[in-house]
């Protein structure tokens, strides 16, 4: 009976009962997270705080969907017309209430949360003794709470509307914030988005004091380690990690002093520095490199991060080897773009006309380890990010100085030769196709800021097997993902989003 209900039960209701009736997971001690185990020592309360990352990097979030909702959906990556399952999914829109592939990220992201407040609700019972060990109590209570935040903005982002559209008022999450039964979930319904995102906040300043918070190494130190691989900073979220989250939400939100205080902070004062023009090609295959904020271990013995079976799956769907796995290719669109400056080194990622069938691919993530380049740790920040947000914030708050100078960075970066230009937002939405492709910004960057989304040129529509939408903004009811029609029945109080039928 258990395993049916796991199997049948999508909403809340499905991920609450099985943290509370069987634990967070039934092995120990790598990666569990057991009440009964996990907080007799400092070492099992990291361990559990292990056991969530885990989880965030199955590809039912960040190894493969949460990725391709912001690339599939957009007008820069396309999926091969041999395509199947979520990948054609996405691209067409062609998800509705029935469709089990569009809540597994909600299944996820509760079963995430739930897991972190457990976390929570028994972190005052782990014992610390001394000032070492009081801060890596505290740490993990800030990671608890900073990937609670980081959950909650994506399920904002996949179920809620822009928060620019309608200043937060439409559906967004179902807001638990500490355990709950089965029984008191069938009474909550889902809150606003724009109370989603003062949780997200609250979260956020809440754990930024207890985080690890890396300091900028000197002149000396930087020169002995050039990948900048910090202890502490692989695989978890830390100060700047969270920084980051918070310089992104406030992006989203239009709070731009807000993002750009954030963004700057980073830049000015975090440990990290962006791979110079010569370095960005090999930065690409780094775990751990000197950019790279919060990324999430997907290779192979890395400590008790590693259960032997995660793996990028978007990145395999990236790069064609000869072992089937790719079936993303760039649109037409986005090879038109970068062949506007050859010089430009985030180009050197295109392989074309590589395999049997002739496809451009992106090889933008190749990996290190020798068996497959899928095991790439998936970027979740990086400073590039923080100069773009730095940059569209400080546009927006009428700075135009700082914005051309942050931009300036960026497109110096891509090829030396480039000379400063007048910063505007369709100069940063540029650069960040550019910059993000494969990391899954472009459908929320246009979202979030109400620009229409343009499929043309290549491989698109009515000639196809499978037909997409040619020209979609924040008004199509199809940006936001239904709730699933099961889930829904278990949980009335579950309203869905408009325009679905159940």
């Amino acid at each position: 009976m258990k395993n049916i209900m796991h199997r049948l039960i999508t909403g809340v209701v499905a991920i609450l009962l099985l943290p509370s009736c069987s634990g967070f997971l039934d092995t120990a001690p790598s990666n569990a997270t057991s009440k009964e185990t996990a907080f007799r020592t400092l070492r099992d309360a990291g361990l559990a705080i292990n056991g969530v990352y885990r989880g965030i990097k199955r590809e039912d979030f960040y190894g493969g969907y949460m990725v391709m909702m912001g690339d599939n959906r957009g007008d820069d990556l396309q999926p091969r017309v041999s395509s199947s399952g979520y990948k054609i999914d996405l691209y067409a829109f062609r998800y509705t209430s029935e469709n089990l592939n569009n809540w597994e990220i909600w299944n996820r992201c509760y079963n995430t949360i739930m897991k972190v407040n457990d976390i929570l609700a028994a972190w005052e019972g782990v014992p610390a003794i001394g000032a070492s060990q009081i801060a890596q109590k505290n740490d993990i209570k800030g990671q608890a709470l900073a990937i609670r935040a980081f959950t909650y903005f994506d399920l904002a982002r996949a179920y809620g509307y822009p928060y620019l559209k309608d200043q937060g008022a439409s559906l967004g999450a179902v807001l638990l914030t500490k355990t709950v039964t089965p029984t008191e979930a069938l009474d909550i319904p889902r809150s606003t988005v724009a109370e989603t995102y003062a949780l997200v906040l609250a979260d956020l300043q809440e754990a930024l004091p207890l985080l690890f918070k890396p300091a900028t190494l000197t002149e000396a130190q930087a020169a002995a380690n050039p990948a900048q691989d910090l202890p502490g900073k692989r695989g978890k979220m830390n100060y700047w990690g969270a920084k980051m989250l918070q310089a992104r939400v406030n992006l989203y939100m239009g709070q731009w002093q807000n993002a750009y205080a954030a963004a700057t902070e980073v830049i000015k004062n975090s440990p990290y520095r962006l791979a110079s023009n010569t370095e960005y090609l090999d930065y690409l295959k780094m775990q751990g490199g000197m950019e790279t904020i919060f990324e999430l271990l997907v290779g192979l013995g890395v400590e008790d991060m590693d259960d032997n079976n995660n793996y990028s799956a978007v990145y395999a769907q990236l790069w064609h080897a000869g072992n089937g796995r790719g079936t993303l290719i760039p649109t037409q669109d986005w090879l038109d773009l970068m062949a506007e400056d050859p010089d430009d080194v985030r180009g050197k990622v295109i392989s074309k006309g590589d395999g049997a069938s002739g496809s451009t691919w992106i090889r933008k993530f190749p990996g290190t380890d020798s068996r497959d380049f899928s095991h790439n740790d998936p970027r979740i920040f990086r400073l590039a990010e923080a100069y773009l947000i730095a940059a569209e914030a400080a546009l927006a708050i009428g700075n135009q100085g700082e914005a051309n100078t942050y931009l300036d960075v960026i497109r110096k970066r891509a090829n030396p030769k480039n000379e400063t230009i007048t910063c505007t937002l369709d100069e940063i939405l540029k650069e960040r196709r550019k910059e993000f492709i494969g990391e899954g910004h472009r459908f929320f960057d246009m979202m979030r800021l109400g620009k229409k989304i343009t499929r043309k040129g290549g491989f698109h529509f009515a000639t196809q097997v499978y037909e997409a939408p040619e020209s979609y903004d924040w008004s199509y009811f199809k940006v936001v993902l239904p709730i699933s029609r099961s889930a829904r029945l278990l949980q009335p109080s579950l309203q869905q989003n408009p325009n679905y039928s159940d």
